[in-house]
């Protein structure tokens, strides 16, 4: 059976005909992004590092990207930024700890790239199960997320040597 250069052409010729198969569908069929509409909601995807002790989260839709970042985590209050590659209009937070929903606004930051970046500040919570509420205005459309705030602390070395 190996001996035969047809059996052998078609084992190496398959694979990369399958492959070419599944992109040329995913062009023929698959979705197609559209341009956000101005005055439209549109949801925030979390990225896998909101769900674990990273220091940071990644918020994502199509090609607007948005990183939420703890800069001081005090025992009264939490100091949150958020940084983006788009500017924003304005941008919400609302902390949702044992039952209780606490919102805050976002200003922006005084330095040279302030269109992008923006600060708040959010009451301390102890509870591990908060959620963080995230709505911000880009380009005259509402994006928004729904975070665990695991991510706001920092994940500590687990081995040593």
């Amino acid at each position: 059976m190996w001996k035969n250069k047809h059996v052998i052409i078609a084992l190496l010729v398959a694979p990369i005909l399958a492959i070419l198969a599944w992109f040329a569908v995913g062009q023929i069929a698959g979705e197609k992004a559209q341009v956000a509409e101005p005055g439209a909601a549109y949801p925030l995807v979390a990225r896998s590092n909101c769900r674990w002790e990273s220091g940071e989260c990644e918020l994502v839709n199509n090609n607007l990207k948005m990183t939420i970042l703890p800069l001081e985590l005090g025992a009264q209050y939490t100091r949150l930024s958020l940084d983006s590659e788009f500017p924003l209009a304005q941008a919400t937070f609302a902390l949702i700890s044992g039952g209780s929903e606490v919102a805050a606004n976002a200003t922006h930051d005084e330095s040279p790239d302030a269109a992008a970046q923006m600060t708040v500040t959010i009451p301390a919570f102890a509870d591990p199960e908060a959620v963080l509420r995230v709505a911000v205005t880009v380009h005259e459309s509402l994006y928004f997320a729904e975070i665990p705030v695991v991510f706001m602390r920092p994940e500590e070395p687990r081995f040593t040597r």
